[in-house]
């Protein structure tokens, strides 16, 4: 039987004219986020929050940016619908931990990316390790501004000075790609990819900067950049053939759509763009932005990694997909939708204890630490910390 709070709450962003041959009516699962957040906070390292193995090259145990990243951003979530005046502990040492590493390789240059060499395009281009990534930057910033609610001056100009220093480099007029975005790295060789994701996510987090300072110089900066990936970003859409939700393949030079969480961060980036009064704000669709999470899902409900109009893939969802779904959901609309991803999540516990990278059950299939500080976060913003609606 449907849940009828959960199919009103759908109807918000299920858009005019579309779904009329092929509705999608989707019901809220049931999930109890306590049980999940004890079996994360069990099995999470919580002297460093974010370390653990990873999704990248390596059996090794790892500090991953993001991961730390996640838990602050977790944390703060917590704080925010508790009304709480402080961040939790876990929080308060991933914090602290992305300050003392804002320079992980010592190359001078604040920012944070991954800590294994890594090529990131699949073109013979092995980038160092702690490379600066402007997603894992992005996401970081995400995390460091949050806290500035939550501490001190002296580490609240702590945090402003860092975060001005990992966007300087962004300003050159050399830190374009082709078409004008936001690069991927800092490096010549991924300057050549167009990469929506990780230049939205960035994009976002520039204006919201822009909204915090007070230099009209650097204010101007900000929201110059941000505004050139924004602008290409509106130039490059592409409309989903079941619904009209807009949408982008992964980069200029793929024409591949977006996997989930590479579809949620872009989304992320348009809604935190638009909440900044970003200066193209009113060019942005945001409900058939939004509305492009339904595309991951299939009429009974079952949760894809690709959109349903592409054939590519039918891969189960990576718990990191589904985290980034679910806190989407939560934050930006209601605890009922984020269990449409939430609900998906017990196939992934592991029976000793924590999550798999993919359902329990499939072969080559382990752990990351980075996903399950993704799932933290993503319950915190759903409230699954003892409130009512976490069961």
């Amino acid at each position: 039987m449907i849940n009828k709070l959960a199919l009103i709450s759908l109807l918000f962003f299920i858009l005019p004219g579309c779904y009329s041959e092929n509705s999608i009516e989707l019901s809220s699962k049931p999930v109890d986020g306590v049980a999940i957040l004890t079996n994360v906070l069990t099995n999470l390292n919580h002297d460093y929050p974010g370390r653990g193995l990873a999704d990248y090259p390596s059996d090794e145990s790892v500090d991953v940016p993001k991961g730390y990243a996640m838990i602050l951003l977790g944390a703060e979530a917590e704080a925010k619908l508790r009304k709480l005046g402080s961040i939790n502990d876990l929080g308060t040492k991933a914090g602290n931990w992305l300050i003392e590493n804002a320079d992980a390789n010592d190359d001078g240059i604040i920012g944070w990316g991954v800590p294994v060499a890594w090529d990131a395009y699949g073109d013979g281009s092995i980038n160092p390790e702690n490379t600066e990534y402007s997603i894992s930057t992005a996401i970081v910033v995400d995390a460091l501004l949050g806290w500035l609610n939550y501490v001190d001056d002296e580490k609240k100009q702590i945090i402003m000075d860092l975060v001005e220093k990992a966007f300087t480099p962004y300003f050159l007029d050399t830190m374009r790609t082709p078409a004008g975005l936001l690069p991927y790295s800092l490096l010549h060789q991924d300057r050549k990819y167009d990469t929506f994701n990780s230049a939205v996510y960035l994009a976002a987090q520039m204006q919201r900067f822009s909204t915090l300072v007070v230099s009209p110089e650097l204010k101007r900066k900000l929201q110059d950049a941000a505004d050139a990936t924004m602008a290409a970003l509106l130039e490059h859409k592409k409309k989903a053939p079941n619904n009209g939700s807009w949408y982008w393949n992964y980069s200029i030079q793929e024409n591949n759509p977006n996997d989930l969480p590479h579809a949620g961060y872009i989304i992320e980036g348009v809604l935190v763009y638009i909440e900044n009064n970003g200066r193209l704000a009113s060019r942005f669709d945001q409900k058939r932005i939004f509305g492009h999470l339904m595309d991951f899902f299939e009429k009974e409900g079952k949760v894809r990694s690709m959109p349903i109009f592409t054939q590519k893939t039918k891969t189960p969802p990576r718990l990191y997909d589904l985290s980034i779904g679910a806190q989407l959901m939560c934050r930006f609309r209601s605890w009922e939708s984020g269990t449409l991803f939430l609900g998906e999540v017990n196939q992934y516990a592991i029976p000793e204890g924590g999550h798999s990278k993919y359902p329990f059950e499939m072969n080559n299939n382990r752990r990351v630490a980075e996903y399950e500080a993704y799932l933290y976060r993503a319950l915190m913003s759903c409230g699954c910390n003892g409130s009512n609606n976490a069961q």
